[in-house]
Order: C-alpha cells, then sequence, then structure tokens
C-alpha cells in the first residue's frame, strides 16, 4: 500500500471514529501525525482530536473527501511529510505551534521506498487504456477518449512550463442504447483522470433519477448534493439523465438540475459528472438548460453491436463460464443475431447475456431430462439449446 492510500485510509477511519461524514485537512493531519510522529510540529495528536471534537457530527454510512483534504492528499508521496505537517498545523493552530518544527525532519517510513507518484500514474494510465482497447467494438468511443486524454496530458506539460491551460472540460454526454458499455467506460475514464491528475480519486458513483429526485420540495437538493459528495474527488456518473427534464414542475427535475449545475461549477478542479442516455433525449436534456449547454463539451456516441460483435460478446461470457462452443452451435448463433437483429434497449451486451443464460436454463433442463443431472452435460451448448426467435415457436416433437 502507498503511503497516499495509507494516510487516507486513516483519516477515513479517524472521521469515523468521530461519527464525521467527510474527511477534512484536519483528520488528514491527525493520520499524518500517527504516522510520522509529532515530534518539533508544536502540536499532540490530543490537540487534533480535541479540535476534531468541536466539529459538527454529520453520521453517514459512506465517508466523503473534501475538496481542501482531497487536496492534501495529492501532495502526500510528493513531499516532505514534515512539510505538509507544517503547513496544515501552521493554518489550523497558528504559527507559534511550528516554529520548532523541522522541515528536514526524518519520516519513520522512508517515501524514497516508494514507487514515484509519476511512475504509478503512468501505470495506472497504461492499464485503464489497455483495459478500454481491450472491449469489444467501440472503436470510435476510444478513439474519442484517447484525444480527449492527448488534450489533458498536453495541458499538463503546458502547465509544468508556466503556460496557461487550454480549457477542457471534465464532464462528458455518453449517449448510446442501454448494453453499449457506456457504465463500464465511465469506470475507465474516471481511473483515467485520476491517472493524469485530473481528479484526487479514482471513484465511479452511479445514479439515475430515482436516487437524485425526492417527493417533496427542498429535498432534491439534499439528495443529489449527498450524491455529489459521495463522487467527490472522482465520477459521478448519471444514467439515463434525461428523465431529469422530462420531470419538471412537480417532479422536481429542474432543482436537481440546478444543484448539479452549481456544483459543476463550483467543484471543476474535484469533480466531473458524466451524463449518458439515448441519442435525441440526451440531446433534449442538454439543450433544456443554459448551464449544461455551456459545461458540457464533449459528447461521446456509443453505437450500437455489430452481429460480429455480438458474437464475440456470447464467446466471452461463454468462456468465463467454462462452457464449450461448438462450430456448429457459433454458426447458430450468429444466424439467431442476424435474424432478430437486436438493437436499441432489447439489443446490444444485456441482449447477449440474456441469450446466455436462456441458454443455460434449456441446457440445465436437458440434463434434467433424465433425472439425473451429471456435470458432463452442463459443460457445451448444443444448438437445441438456442431459443426460437421473439415471436417465434419453437417445433416440438409429440402430438
Amino acid at each position: 500500500m502507498s503511503v497516499r492510500s495509507s494516510i487516507e485510509d486513516s483519516a477515513v477511519g479517524i472521521a469515523k471514529g468521530h461519527d464525521h461524514g467527510e474527511v477534512s485537512e484536519l483528520h488528514i493531519l491527525r493520520a499524518l501525525l500517527t504516522k510520522f510522529g509529532t515530534d518539533g510540529s508544536g502540536v499532540t495528536n490530543k490537540d487534533v482530536d480535541d479540535k476534531l471534537d468541536q466539529l459538527k457530527s454529520a453520521p453517514s454510512s459512506s465517508i466523503a473527501i473534501s475538496t481542501e483534504a482531497a487536496t492534501v492528499l495529492s501532495r502526500v508521496g510528493n513531499e516532505e511529510p514534515a512539510r505538509i505537517i507544517a503547513d496544515l498545523v501552521t493554518k489550523h493552530f497558528g504559527e507559534v505551534a511550528t516554529a520548532k518544527l523541522s522541515l528536514t525532519q526524518a519520516p519513520t517510513e522512508s517515501v524514497s521506498q516508494e514507487t514515484p507518484t509519476t511512475e504509478v500514474s503512468a501505470e495506472t494510465l497504461k492499464k485503464a487504456m489497455s483495459e478500454l482497447n481491450s472491449l469489444i467494438g467501440l472503436d470510435g468511443v476510444k478513439d474519442q477518449i484517447a484525444k480527449l486524454m492527448n488534450m489533458h496530458e498536453a495541458n499538463n506539460i503546458r502547465e509544468k512550463q508556466s503556460l496557461p491551460r487550454i480549457p477542457v472540460g471534465l464532464h462528458l454526454v455518453f449517449t448510446g442504447s442501454p448494453g453499449t458499455g457506456k457504465t463500464t467506460v465511465a469506470r475507465i475514464v474516471a481511473q483515467m483522470y485520476q491517472a493524469i491528475g485530473l481528479l484526487p480519486g479514482g471513484q465511479l458513483v452511479e445514479v439515475d433519477r430515482s436516487t437524485l429526485v425526492a417527493g417533496y420540495v427542498g429535498q432534491t437538493a439534499l439528495k443529489v448534493q449527498e450524491a455529489i459528495n459521495k463522487a467527490r474527488g472522482g465520477v459521478l456518473f448519471i444514467d439515463e439523465a434525461y428523465a431529469l427534464s422530462a420531470d419538471r414542475g412537480a417532479g422536481f427535475g429542474d432543482e436537481a438540475i440546478s444543484t448539479l449545475v452549481k456544483a459543476m461549477e463550483d467543484q471543476r478542479d474535484s469533480l466531473a459528472i458524466i451524463v449518458a442516455g439515448y441519442h435525441e433525449p440526451m440531446k433534449e436534456f442538454i439543450a433544456s438548460n443554459q448551464g449544461l449547454k455551456s459545461r458540457f463539451q464533449n459528447t461521446i456516441s456509443f453505437a450500437d453491436y455489430k452481429t460480429s460483435e455480438l458474437l464475440d460478446i456470447f464467446k466471452v461470457i461463454a468462456g468465463g463460464y467454462k462452457i464449450t462452443l461448438t462450430d456448429d452451435v457459433l454458426k447458430a448463433i450468429e444466424k439467431y443475431f442476424d435474424e432478430v437483429k437486436p438493437s436499441g434497449d432489447m439489443g446490444n451486451a444485456r441482449y447477449v447475456r440474456n441469450l446466455f443464460e436462456k441458454m443455460y436454463l434449456n441446457l440445465s433442463s436437458r440434463a434434467a431430462a433424465d433425472g439425473n443431472i451429471e456435470l458432463h452435460e452442463l459443460v457445451e451448448f448444443g444448438v437445441e439449446d438456442i431459443p426460437a426467435p421473439d415471436g417465434e415457436k419453437k417445433p416440438t416433437i409429440g402430438f
């Protein structure tokens, strides 16, 4: 575990111990003092605990990380712990407390033993890009995301040379049918954002209208803010986001959108929002609010899968469960996809998984027909396991 991860985990534990729902700079300071010692800092663990006890308690099932705390965490591993402690002590306890602090104080655990942050980030980005490229299909999506990451990395290089960053928004619009990989790609993007230093965290929090909209005035803003707090430092992914603009008036969709727009402005350096849904409804959603139009700069379109890609997805699912597919079965499944032409909300990867489950149901029934299910009967699909296309009845034997 890296020093940063260790400090973050410790800070979360300290927050929970004080019944706090959010990690603050003081929680980070307490974690740093615990790990590296209090000698010369001018404060003790008890001093910090006393200040923490004065903070308003807000128990929560999940602990969010404040923007300020995330900023401090981003320094851990890059700077001497003593310097970070000095800055925090000065900010929260005054100059007198840090007068004796030596910036050359050796930590109890050498940070130099850790893999350099830049190398760790490069490896994380490489793994995330490899995972993206390993996904079946999505060629246009992969190309757009690669270009976006190139722009962000170019900005990092400009910034290091004291040149201004070119405005490139973190917020994205994903359009396409269900089952085209939008959630999976959003999770990978969150990891990429963290790897290149755009966001302090790499988590993805997935929500939809039911998570954000309440039935009473004022409650929707609180629910939206709770989701924002969970995602802070990472990505908030809103599936079927167009339902918010369609849910106006008494549905409090406007209240949810207004709260989101404010967070996109106030936390533009610590939060990314990705909204997803069908092509046309998403266009209407973005056009429904001027704040959304100005903040969502990039739209990525997810095309429906081709027959060959659907077949590849089926192979991956079957392989994961160690079920053999003969050439005859593969040809029959390919023909099935050509006949059904699954698309839209009834198609894509979800359709493939449903087909796999129906075929396994048929396989299991065949195996149980003689009253005795044996393992060898459960490891290979037969052509007879493929269900009839929707709306058709398979011929039966008998009277």
